[in-house]
């Protein structure tokens, strides 16, 4: 061999020794990146079985560990960050009370590996009892939306709109002047929105009642609370399209009067839900502006209307609220804000505005803030670090007064000068009265959500 050869050859074989190791160097980081991110999961989810948080309060994702691949699709598809983990090579849900049931896990997973469940085998969850058509034991009375479980504004229009397909559908051939509307819906939020939507998409009489106004209670959000991050589909309408990702609530009610103008939608506001009866073919709903003849009723309300109380004397006291919807009316004052989910983080966040001069202090049950998402954790952590307001551990409520609150922190009692406490403590499946119109209640322990969801 020349030497021209030899030297081709040997920095050929320079070249593959390289290569190799800089294969081999790669594939030993990736493994102990792999093996250090699921020590790290499973930390978080050790800590959560320590701290009773890890069982998931809502509709979550349930993972099959036979059907698993380990590809992580799953973990990079949910949109409420790092809380789908891969430990020993296997998805977990490690941080379940941040999980919301967007349902993105389950539609990223390649292998069907994921089922999306109401409950756990040993925490139930009261459920309305409705068919995949959302249509309740009730023949013609249909549940869509936060009532039946849901909470997510895409999965509410969604139902909304699929509830009141099905209910056009099977329509009966009585005369229509025996009623005053073919679908009456309940309630004008997102899944109102949806099944008004649906009916004049299908040129169908509709009335559609609201105790409050057009948006449902999207408006007792606090102002620009994100409150949409992937877009949903609406009928006649197709994709809502916006600049950004993360959609506030003015922006949001915006694009839905638009929708309004454009459609023609129209909303009976002020009308309040009392109660019904099915009378030969009809149901005759009473609200406060009079009775209303309709063929078939979707519920829309929501639950925000019922939050969960503290059950203590005096908390019908008018310091005592239950949602914030205007932070800067509130100024100078000394505020408690009890609940450690977003919706309390977010609400002690946007009162510690330095602008409004504030006092806050932030009441968690637990001893960390395991309730929020990252980002909300992170923001009032900071706040806090920099004495904009302060977070009580482990603290409850005992007794109210017209200017002070009697907290237990720890073992300790202390009474506190106090003007307004906002109470956010989720809210109350009205189950009394969904009873109370015939509706027969499940509790799900562990039970897959119905794929037409």
């Amino acid at each position: 061999m020349s030497i021209t050869g030899i030297a081709v050859d040997l920095f050929v074989r320079h070249l593959s020794l390289s290569a190799s190791f800089l294969f081999l160097s790669l594939a030993g980081w990736r493994v102990y990146t792999l093996f250090h991110r699921s020590e790290n999961a499973k930390r978080i989810l050790e800590k959560a079985i320590e701290t009773q948080t890890h069982e998931p309060v809502t509709l979550h994702p349930e993972i099959d560990p036979a059907l698993c691949s380990a590809c992580g699709a799953c973990t990079q598809a949910c949109p409420e960050g790092d809380i789908l983990r891969l430990v020993h090579h296997k998805a977990v849900l490690v941080e379940p009370t941040h999980c919301v049931g967007h349902g993105e896990c389950e539609r990223a997973c390649p292998t069907g590996a994921i089922t999306l469940v109401f409950g756990t085998k040993s925490r139930g969850m009261d459920i309305p009892r409705i068919s995949t058509d959302y249509e309740t034991n009730v023949p013609g009375l249909y549940i869509a939306g936060e009532l039946g479980g849901m909470g997510l504004i895409r999965n509410a229009i969604k139902q909304g709109h699929l509830a009141a397909q099905h209910a056009l559908s099977s329509l009966s051939g009585s005369s229509q002047k025996d009623r005053d509307t073919d679908l009456l819906i309940v309630g004008a939020g997102p899944a109102g929105l949806g099944a008004a939507l649906t009916a004049i998409a299908e040129r169908k009489n509709y009335i559609c009642i609201d105790q409050n106004t057009f948006g449902g209670t999207v408006n007792n959000f606090p102002r620009q609370k994100i409150v949409m991050s992937h877009p949903a589909y609406l009928p006649i309408i197709g994709k809502m399209k916006f600049k950004r990702n993360r959609i506030p609530k003015e922006e949001l009610l915006e694009f839905w009067n638009d929708v309004r103008k454009k459609t023609g939608l129209e909303v009976r506001e002020r009308t309040q839900f009392e109660s019904l009866q099915k009378i030969e073919e009809n149901f005759h709903v009473k609200t406060n502006c009079g009775v209303i003849r309709a063929a078939k009723v979707v519920l829309c309300m929501g639950v925000r209307g019922n939050p969960r109380r503290l059950g203590l004397t005096n908390e019908d006291l008018p310091k005592v609220a239950y949602n914030l919807i205007d932070p800067e009316q509130y100024k100078n004052n000394r505020i408690v804000v009890v609940g450690g989910g977003n919706a309390g983080v977010e609400a002690a966040q946007a009162l510690a505005n330095v602008e409004l001069k504030n006092e806050v202090t932030l009441l968690v049950r637990g001893t960390s803030l395991d309730r929020c998402n990252k980002e909300n954790k992170e923001i009032i952590e900071k706040l806090a670090s920099e004495g904009a307001l302060q977070i009580w551990f482990d603290s409850a409520v005992k007794e109210i007064h017209s200017d002070s609150l009697c907290i237990k922190k720890g073992e300790e009692l202390k009474t506190v000068p106090n003007d307004y406490l906002f109470v956010f403590a989720g809210a109350n499946l009205p189950h009394q009265f969904l009873m109370s119109l015939g509706v027969h209640m499940d509790k799900k322990f562990g039970e897959a959500l119905s794929k037409s969801a």
